[in-house]
């Protein structure tokens, strides 16, 4: 099932892109940082983080850059794993803008004595990572799409979801859909929000 989208400005206006009209502003219940902009899903547990960075210094790789930013957003305790990665393509973003992007598990680690999991702890998280390299402005912009999978509260029953064997599953299929808008429709309108901007 597609989504239906609605354009959002993020970061006071400077940025704008569709997002699912179910999707709620988190600032509206708790602090974010200025840094970032954190939507969730009003009727699930999936979230859309778009995060302003400090670009990764050279000499990292493009490549390296985009696991950098998937290692720092993983829980220390938690065990990740990265099965694909690929070029990204938006194009509201100027010509030969370096774009990249990844599809990620991160699985926490297993209850034991000392370590009881809470309720609503997922069996797997599916992160679907955008990396947007602004060189001139030495800014990274990192777009994250979590997918918590929780036991008995979310997949249907659409077949195994087994990453190995590309069955990720219709949640994931889900958070594809939302990428792929994302990437058509996230645009920079007020070059400003960045210290060297144009």
């Amino acid at each position: 099932m597609t989504p239906n989208f609605k354009a959002t400005e993020l970061f006071g206006g400077a940025v704008i892109v569709n997002l699912p009209d179910g999707y709620a502003d988190v600032s509206d219940i708790r602090e974010v940082p200025d840094h970032q902009e954190i939507y969730l899903d009003a009727s699930g547990f999936s979230s859309i983080i778009v995060e302003i960075a400090e670009r990764v210094p050279q000499p990292a790789a493009d490549v390296d850059a985009l696991k950098f930013h998937f290692e720092d957003i993983v829980d220390e305790q938690d065990s990740g794993r990265i099965w694909h990665t690929d070029v990204a393509h938006l194009p509201l973003f100027p010509p030969n803008t370096p774009c990249y992007t990844l599809l990620a598990t991160t699985t926490p680690p297993p209850a034991t004595n000392g370590n009881i999991q809470r309720p609503l702890t997922p069996t797997f998280t599916a992160i679907i990572l955008t990396l947007i390299r602004l060189v001139p402005q030495s800014t990274d912009i990192v777009v994250t799409i979590n997918i918590p999978h929780i036991p008995g509260q979310q997949e249907p029953a659409d077949g195994a979801v087994n990453f190995q064997e590309g069955k990720f599953g219709s949640l994931v299929d889900g958070g594809v859909k939302i990428r792929d808008e994302v990437w058509r429709t996230l645009q920079v309108k007020d070059w400003g929000l960045f210290s060297d901007g144009e």
